[in-house]
């Protein structure tokens, strides 16, 4: 045993002239959940049966309409989950229930009980058909794995038949470790299996080709799915589905590569739940399809709340980098990336009108809005974080608009406090920070203590003037100016106290701050001191000509603290 390799590829397929990489995704497949069925078999703690039914709901609001419900025939307990869903009438128009059960008399017979009185019901049978499981495992000639197959489908059309329910059943097959299997073998197979159902149309036998381990490249996969195809006389009257395993972590790329070959169905769970590394992640396929504009027909718009059921369900917390699930997926930490999703978030109609879209943004591919997501968590402040973090946070989360020239001193303070801190930053804190060190720090050398304002000035009826009462280190100065405006004559009588070193104003801006009567004003200067520098300061009050006078003291205040 030892001179052989511990490892080896699996052996390629022979295709001639594949044709699934030349086409596209246009139009999502049929999506069959099989939570509920795979919950049971992979969950440390399997759900009971209310929490079965939740999670039953919930798939049908999401707009599934093939669901696998159960192993009916595996315990009491999922037997009486299907009773539960047809007797109490929990199973909506236009939704069809799906039931596992092996190629054996006694599970067949559970399982037709099981669904007794379903409107809708698909009964799926399966068998392994690798040499590894059929030799190994089950002990099995291929001729042998045929004859169960055969003589299983049999008994379930048999049964069908004797319960009257012909008219609301379908079947499936599986024959289960299909990557790992002869092409040959399971085309053979699969038209024995199909000849024994014999199929009304295309939509009464599904044929489910399954990577049940991941084995193979998702390309290989793909080109099992088109090799069959060549092979196999059915398609006509066949619903071709898939079912990807996600060990080798590659079983999203496996069922999209698997409908470019000729999969019209595929089968996954929510968040990728299931045995080992666990199923494709059907969330994860039908977002992927939503960002690239094609209408997947589920509605994720109460995905956090979705997840928060299903972490509860499974006992299972989701990685916070799980694709849309995730925490963190739409979070920005490093400065590059907050200053281009600030810059794009502002720009969103200019760029929608550009490319001709109405999403494409700077590091998020998709709306986090059409997830349930609100756009407060995108840009969390930490150390690492630049200005553009910390201005998305002051804008978005409190409508502070930093002129570009002031975010730099705003992140430094910011900066400061997450490198002594060691953590992140609430936007709360961020907004403290904001206030204590910018807008009113406890050191400020000047402080404003009396404002009026006359307009106009006797004898010059075009001029306003404003007489101030500032506080320098105890000491009180009364002064005056008069200007063209409140901010010219404010200017005028700050250059009059002397505690205030020479300076020219030479930016100014200012925004709202709410709405109605509650509403302030912020307002934004850059001065220039004596030695050439630009200083930046802030005011907000209710009096918009208030706030202008506040941002001029608040920038000299600035200076004297350098």
């Amino acid at each position: 045993m030892s001179s052989y390799p511990k490892y080896k590829a699996s052996e390629p397929i022979e295709i001639e002239n594949r044709v699934w990489p030349t086409r596209r995704i246009t139009a999502a497949p049929i999506w069959v959940p099989v939570d509920l069925r795979d919950g049971n078999q992979a969950f440390a703690r399997p759900m009971n049966v209310e929490t079965k039914l939740r999670y039953f709901r919930m798939l049908c609001e999401m707009g599934f309409r093939e669901i696998e419900v159960a192993y009916p025939a595996a315990s009491t307990e999922e037997f009486e989950f299907v009773r539960r869903l047809i007797g109490d009438g929990q199973i909506p128009d236009g939704v069809r229930i799906n039931v596992l059960t092996a190629a054996r008399q006694d599970l067949i017979e559970r399982t037709i009980e099981a669904i007794a009185g379903a409107r809708a019901a698909t009964v799926h049978c399966y068998i392994a058909t690798s040499e590894l499981h059929g030799r190994f495992v089950l002990g099995k000639t291929p001729e042998e794995l045929m004859r169960t197959a055969v003589e299983g489908t049999r008994m379930i059309a048999e049964q069908v038949e004797a319960t009257g329910m012909r008219d609301q059943v379908r079947y499936e097959f599986s024959p289960e470790e299909f990557s790992d299997s002869s092409i040959g073998f399971v085309a053979e197979l699969a038209e024995a299996v199909r000849d024994a159902w014999r199929p009304r149309d295309k939509r009464d036998f599904v044929l489910n080709l399954p990577a049940t381990v991941e084995r193979r490249a998702p390309y290989e996969y793909a080109d099992m799915i088109e090799a069959f195809l060549r092979r196999y006389s059915g398609a006509d009257h066949t619903t071709i589905s898939v079912h990807t395993h996600n060990d080798q972590g590659c079983a999203v790329a496996a069922a999209e590569m698997a409908v470019l070959a000729g999969a019209e169905r595929v089968e996954g769970t929510l968040c990728g739940h299931g045995e080992r590394t666990g199923n494709m992640d059907l969330v994860t396929f039908a977002l992927n399809l939503k960002s690239r504009g094609i209408e997947p027909g589920l509605d994720f718009s109460r995905l956090p709340e979705m997840v928060r059921f299903i972490e509860e369900a499974s006992g299972i917390r989701l990685s916070p980098r799980a694709p849309y699930t995730g925490e963190l997926v739409f979070t920005a930490f490093s400065g590059t990336h907050q200053d281009a999703i600030r810059k794009g978030m502002a720009r969103r109609e200019e760029i929608a009108e550009f490319f001709g879209q109405g999403w494409k943004m700077p590091y998020l591919h998709i709306d986090p809005a059409d997830l349930g997501r609100s756009y407060d968590g995108l840009i969390r402040i930490n150390s690492q974080s630049g200005k553009g973090g910390v201005a998305y946070v002051l804008e978005y989360v409190y409508g502070i608009r930093l002129p570009k020239e002031m975010q730099p001193m705003v992140a430094f303070a910011v900066q400061r406090e997450a490198e002594t801190t060691g953590r992140e930053l609430t936007p709360a804190e961020v907004y403290r920070i904001f206030r204590e060190k910018i807008l009113e720090p406890a050191e400020a050398a000047i402080r404003l203590e009396g404002f009026r304002i006359q307009r106009p000035v006797p004898g010059e009826p075009d001029k306003t003037g404003v007489e101030l009462e500032l506080k320098s280190r105890g000491v009180l100065y009364a002064v005056s100016g008069v200007g063209g405006g409140p901010i010219e004559a404010a200017t005028a009588a700050l250059h009059k106290c002397g505690a205030i070193p020479e300076f020219q104003l030479e930016e100014y801006s200012e925004h709202a701050l709410g709405r109605g009567a509650t509403a302030q004003a912020a307002a934004y200067v850059g001065i220039r001191d004596d030695s050439g520098r630009m200083i930046y300061g802030t005011g907000i009050d209710r009096n918009i000509n208030l706030a202008a006078i506040r941002a001029i003291v608040n920038a000299i205040n600035h200076t004297l603290e350098e």
